[in-house]
């Protein structure tokens, strides 16, 4: 039976539709039999045997909430009818308003949405893809160990100055400026210059109970560097400068002025020996070569873990060079900036960072969102095209893996199985590798040798900004953009 769909665009953006839905009765009125139908056999009604019920009995019960749920229904199925009628994928929406379902008029209503623009399927055989590959060498199991050795201090307070090596807990308050007032300060001031300056715009923040290493290279130029010599209880004042790549861009290469409150110095004591070490870590036969061999494995799975992401990144990222979308609209890229910003607050928070000092309004995160968008209908393009389904032996793999960490993995493994929405995160990350691999697998693909301290060596200052979203660690930590 057929459905009439009358669409037309609003001005708004290119991206607004209005479409006019009609249902004829007779569709309505076959739905509302089928239902009826279907409870004569259960149906029990005085006068009458079960199964002898006659339908026109049963309408006259039952029939305005058969009608009512097969409008319902309707509503639903006709809009998705509309949709892939006029080859429209629903972006944000829908409204439905001017509905009407009188009996013996059909349905009819006009919908307001937004769409997604039509963009044609990636060509990614002239794609030129660089592969990293890496493994765990004896130098790189050497490099961590000595790390770990470093990381298995035990801290004690101490009452003197601080030194390079030392940890310190302290509060901070910091006001980020704008480049134009660190210049405003070294110019000379005239009656007329300043009449017409503005102020400039001042963002603050403060956190409390922050550790810093000093020496580990973790926080900005000159941080570590101005706590050199404080004492527990001393008040600093850091005048610094935000690196040009940080993973805050509206923060890159701006001033910021610190005001640091030691609340402590401590001094670390490594493990001295080799059994020191071993047992700190609680080596099951308590020997170095089993603490070596498990120390290679875990870096081995943190080595595929990263190579995975750097090659979806950069498979990403040529995607995004190759087949740009210069506009999307601007009801989804709220919403996902929302829920980046929201993702961020909650991370910063979770670490114990006064939110009410923060910056984090969604207009920071629309570049972002504008990515993530343009990405998700690049990846929905190729899984379309080249019928790419989620394999379940790759996400039960996966969950494995998940569940390898937890205390009970046969337990964890299960919880995800009782309920099927638990595995719709797994099954996006399995679906997101899948499509990657059918990339590489048609694109032009040299590989490139990297090491495993270039690709992720724990002691290395330079992380991207998903990087930064990850981990949600206290500034002023030196989280630059790669």
């Amino acid at each position: 039976m057929h459905v009439t769909v009358d669409i037309t665009d609003d001005a708004t953006e290119g991206f607004n539709r209005r479409m006019r839905v009609e249902v004829p009765e007779e569709r309505i009125a076959n739905d509302v039999n089928e239902q009826l139908e279907s409870l004569i056999p259960t149906a029990r009604i005085p006068g009458f045997r079960p199964g002898k019920v006659p339908i026109n009995m049963l309408a006259r019960r039952y029939g305005r909430q058969a009608r009512d749920d097969a409008v319902k229904k309707l509503l639903y199925s006709t809009f998705q009818e509309a949709l892939t009628r006029e080859g429209l994928q629903l972006a944000h929406g829908p409204e439905i308003t001017e509905m009407n379902a009188d009996p013996g008029t059909g349905l009819t209503y006009t919908v307001t949405l937004d769409v997604y623009p039509n963009i044609d399927v990636p060509v990614v055989e002239t794609l030129e893809i660089r592969r990293p590959v890496a493994e765990v060498t004896e130098e790189d199991v050497d490099r961590m160990i000595k790390t770990l050795r470093e990381q298995s201090k035990i801290w004690s307070k101490v009452d003197r100055p601080a030194a390079k090596g030392d940890r310190l807990m302290v509060d901070f308050e910091s006001v980020v400026t704008d480049k134009a007032e660190e210049n405003a300060l070294v110019e000379t001031t005239t009656p007329d210059t300043a009449s017409s300056s503005e102020p400039a715009a001042l963002e603050m923040m403060k956190a409390e109970k922050v550790t810093v290493e000093l020496g580990s290279g973790t926080t900005i130029d000159g941080f570590d560097e101005g706590l050199l010599g404080a004492n527990a209880g001393e008040e600093r004042v850091l005048d610094l400068r935000f690196p040009d790549k940080f993973y805050r861009p509206d923060w890159a290469g701006r001033p910021v002025r610190f005001t640091v409150n030691v609340r402590s110095v401590e001094e670390g004591t490594q493990p001295q020996t080799d059994e020191e070490l071993v047992k700190h870590f609680g080596v099951r036969d308590g020997t170095m070569e089993t603490f070596r061999a498990e120390t290679r494995k875990d870096m081995e799975n943190k080595l595929a873990f990263a190579l995975r992401a750097e090659t979806n990144k950069r498979v990403v990222d040529i995607l995004l060079t190759n087949n740009p979308i210069s506009d999307l609209p601007k009801s989804v890229v709220t919403r996902e900036a929302n829920v980046m910003s929201e993702r961020r607050r909650n991370q910063f928070a979770s670490v114990g960072i006064d939110l009410n000092e923060l910056d984090l309004k969604p207009m920071h995160f629309e570049q972002q969102a504008r990515q993530q968008i343009s990405q998700n209908l690049l990846f929905e393009k190729l899984v379309s095209a080249a019928n790419i389904t989620v394999d379940p032996g790759k996400i039960r793999e996966r969950i494995e893996v998940l569940a390898s960490d937890h205390q009970d993995p046969k337990r964890m493994v299960a919880w995800y199985y009782e309920d099927e929405k638990r595995q719709i995160p797994v099954k996006m990350m399995v679906l997101h590798d899948q499509v990657v691999d059918w990339v590489l697998e048609h694109a032009k693909v040299t590989e490139e040798n990297i090491s495993f301290d270039a690709l992720l060596n724990p002691s290395s200052n330079t992380f991207t900004a998903d990087d930064a979203n990850a981990s949600g660690e206290a500034l002023p930590q030196d989280r630059q953009e790669s």
